[in-house]
């Protein structure tokens, strides 16, 4: 950590809401790095600081003209009030370096603060994780600054931030009712609710697990031919909504790992319909 606190610049806080007990107020918390600290009013910008126990609140936003390195985490409400007060500010804007944590630059990228490089940190759902985008200087302070968080935080082009977000979703809670149904079955087999919930969550890490491993080769039908008439057996003896959940997802592995065209045919043909 100290070899990447070396090379980074003193910096000023602008935030509001929970700013002081989210990702940006960890950061600023690094010993001596932490000036300025801007809110929608001196009140806001006096409770941050004293949360923090660190940084000087300021009354004028104008402050900013003397610091580089700016980091943002603010509500959107709230980052509309800080981009109207940081336009009319005495700020030339053209070398600032502005880095979003955990939230979106949104009315900020607009004149005159678009002069700035842009850069931003987020969570990722993995434990411990961080991922960083942005341009520039902003990016390399971006990098630096997560890395004080995470060793090898996960550098996503600026262009496809969009794309990451939706991966880190659908691979985290849009599948949190896929294990739900899991349970749900499981259940209906006799399970109690705890022993359904563990044995669902050890199936899907067994299978992460075994993905992390083998890749696609760890997919059951890699290989082997499925049984289909087994499939449709197991898709009636469920309801309507899993059964239909459980087809669409084979579906899905034949297309995506371009396998057993026949089987697949047989599961999209109107009399097997759940």
């Amino acid at each position: 950590m100290l070899r990447e606190l070396e090379s980074l610049d003193n910096f000023a806080l602008v935030g509001a809401g929970p700013a002081a007990t989210s990702l940006a107020g960890t950061i600023a918390r690094l010993p001596g790095r932490l000036g300025p600290v801007v809110g929608v009013s001196y009140r806001v910008a006096s409770r941050i600081a004293n949360s923090l126990g660190l940084g000087t609140p300021a009354r004028d936003p104008s402050v900013l003209q003397d610091t580089e390195l700016i980091l943002f985490h603010a509500p959107l409400r709230q980052m509309e009030l800080l981009a109207v007060q940081l336009a009319e500010a005495k700020v030339n804007w053209a070398k600032k370096n502005l880095i979003f944590i955990d939230c979106d630059a949104g009315p900020m990228e607009k004149a005159p603060m678009a002069e700035a490089a842009f850069a931003w940190i987020t969570r990722c759902p993995i434990p411990g994780r961080l991922a960083v985008g942005g341009q520039g200087t902003a990016l390399t302070a971006a990098t630096r600054l997560a890395a004080t968080q995470d060793r090898r935080p996960l550098i996503v082009p600026n262009t496809a931030k969009q794309s990451f977000e939706a991966a880190m979703l659908l691979g985290g809670a849009a599948i949190t009712p896929l294990i739900d149904s899991v349970a749900h079955i499981l259940r209906g087999t006799g399970m109690l609710d705890k022993q359904a919930t563990q044995t669902a969550v050890a199936l899907f890490q067994t299978t992460a697990l075994a993905y992390g491993r083998s890749g696609r080769q760890s997919w059951q039908w890699h290989v082997h031919e499925p049984d289909v008439d087994s499939l449709e057996a197991q898709m009636k003896s469920l309801g309507a909504r899993e059964g239909r959940i459980l087809r669409d997802l084979l579906l899905l592995g034949f297309e995506r790992f371009q396998r057993h065209e026949e089987a697949a045919a047989t599961l999209r043909e109107p009399g097997g319909e759940v």
